[in-house]
């Protein structure tokens, strides 16, 4: 079934792989420059390289392949899979995506393509039942990854010639129930969207692999004895092997008319006060590792960092008493202050319980805002996002990093604040790059809010040591969250909060 790997399967040196892939990557370039021709129905216009993104589709698919598209954030994924799918709607498809993002493809594909039959598998479980089951009425089903599981035993029955996952770090975790149900979808052809291929490690990657080819990247034993090691001619055996199926552009390489984006890391030193309850915090915490090392166990350890974390946003988080100043509280009213009536901002933090603290300050100026969080419904984002980009009196949207990190657009903004670091910085690239897009005017700045000498700065350096580790496989490539934590050990953990 799949073209590349009965190409290379009986080669067992890496010069002959390399050029039995070389000339697969020729055919595969050269099929891509044949009559591939846009959809007579699409409902919009390509721009150069989502052309080639759509012909990269149509090749693969012409093997039989599938593949990863991984352009970078921001540059139109959904509307290159839309027009593959509409090229394609003779075979039956199923797009699986965030359950925040459902109405976004729902209104993508009424926009693009309001030829295709979309059959809506959402809502209550009779109405999702009967759209599963009357799948040949339908060019295309769209579900989310939650109901994906809760429906699965509905689909056994149905052959799809292709599946699409969005969002496809979602299932980078091969333990996860997620990433198990994925593979149980009967089809023919599988390609998954993300921007991230690679969030923490190479396993990572695997995991992708083996749901859109199984075993082409061989088993998971296999693939961690030949490429989890330091040796540089594995990891170009390894970039050889994954690059046909890759596509990846950055924005400023194929849009040369969007603005710059300048980020701008902020050190804020803490008030006194706030200092000083820190260093308590964090002095208890040491004595606490240090005389029970071998006890701690991943939960406690994990509070202790929550703590500290707390602590650098906001004393009160933790202790309800504390009344004195707040560091980045402070620069943030800095930052606000001088933007407001020229420029819209947007502010992430992890922690609803900062959101609120800095929507006290935002309804004490007066300033016109909207927020979102997890709690907030699908249909509510979109209406939240057409609000803040039409209504210019809305200057503020607040938003929970892991609840609107993703599938936002907001170009009416071009200040964009991390209110606190995540272990991973592809989070707060996706996070910025709401604003970062097509679409965006301006130069976007973006401001990351670090709390000088602690742990905040520690969780920094690890974010630029991710970044250089993954781009020895993938050049320039980002990284996203996956709960990151999950992969420290106790050890790492203890290391950032002594270090």
């Amino acid at each position: 079934m799949y073209y590349l790997n009965e190409k290379i399967k009986d080669n067992k040196s890496f010069l002959e792989v390399r050029k039995n892939l070389e000339n697969v990557i020729k055919e595969i370039t050269d099929i891509g420059e044949l009559k591939f021709t846009i959809p007579d129905d699409l409902n919009g216009n390509l721009r150069g390289y989502q052309m080639e993104g759509y012909k990269w589709f149509k090749s693969l698919s012409y093997f039989n392949l599938g593949g990863i598209l991984a352009d970078e954030m921001g540059l139109g994924k959904t509307i290159q899979t839309i027009t593959f799918l509409l090229s394609e709607k003779l075979k039956k498809s199923l797009v699986v995506v965030p359950t925040s993002l459902i109405y976004n493809w729902i209104s993508e594909f009424n926009k693009f393509a309001p030829a295709l039959k979309i059959g809506i598998v959402y809502g209550d479980v009779k109405e999702r039942k009967k759209i599963i089951q009357d799948s040949d009425k339908y060019n295309i089903l769209i579900t989310t990854y939650g109901l994906l599981k809760n429906d699965i035993d509905d689909y056994k029955e149905i052959n799809f010639e292709y599946l699409i996952l969005d969002e496809g770090q979602n299932i980078n975790n091969y333990k996860t129930q997620t990433a198990k149900v994925v593979r149980e979808i009967n089809s023919s052809i599988r390609f998954v969207l993300t921007g991230t291929p690679i969030e923490n490690n190479l396993i990572e990657l695997w995991s992708i692999f083996d749901f859109i080819m199984p075993g082409y990247l061989y088993s998971k034993d296999e693939f961690t004895r030949k490429f989890l090691k330091d040796d540089k001619n594995m990891l170009e055996e390894l970039k050889l092997l994954i690059s046909p199926y890759i596509l990846k552009r950055n924005k400023k390489d194929v849009l040369k008319e969007l603005p710059d984006k300048i980020e701008n890391k902020v050190l804020v030193t803490l008030p006194k006060k706030q200092k000083e309850l820190y260093d308590s915090l964090l002095l208890e915490i040491k004595n606490k590792i240090n005389n029970e090392r071998e006890k701690e166990n991943t939960i406690e350890l994990f509070s202790y960092l929550m703590k500290l974390r707390q602590m650098c946003l906001d004393p009160s988080l933790i202790l309800e008493s504390y009344s004195g100043n707040n560091g980045k509280l402070n620069v943030t009213e800095e930052i606000i202050e001088k933007n407001i009536n020229e420029h819209k901002i947007v502010i992430f933090s992890q922690f609803t319980s900062m959101l609120k603290r800095i929507e006290e300050k935002i309804k004490y100026k007066n300033i016109n805002y909207v927020y979102l969080d997890g709690s907030t419904s699908a249909k509510k984002r979109i209406e939240l996002v057409e609000q803040f980009n039409n209504d210019e009196n809305i200057r503020i949207f607040l938003i929970s990093l892991k609840a609107g990190g993703t599938g936002l657009n907001l170009t009416s903004s071009d200040i964009v604040i991390h209110f606190d670091p995540w272990y991973n910085p592809g989070v707060h690239d996706q996070a910025s790059d709401r604003a970062h897009r097509i679409g965006q005017k301006r130069v976007v700045n973006i401001y990351k809010l670090i709390a000088k000498d602690t742990i905040e700065e520690t969780i920094y350096l690890m974010q630029e040591y991710k970044k250089n580790l993954i781009n020895e496989v993938l050049e320039n490539d980002d990284i996203t969250d996956n709960d990151v934590l999950n992969s420290l050990s106790n050890e790492q953990i203890i290391n950032i909060i002594l270090r």
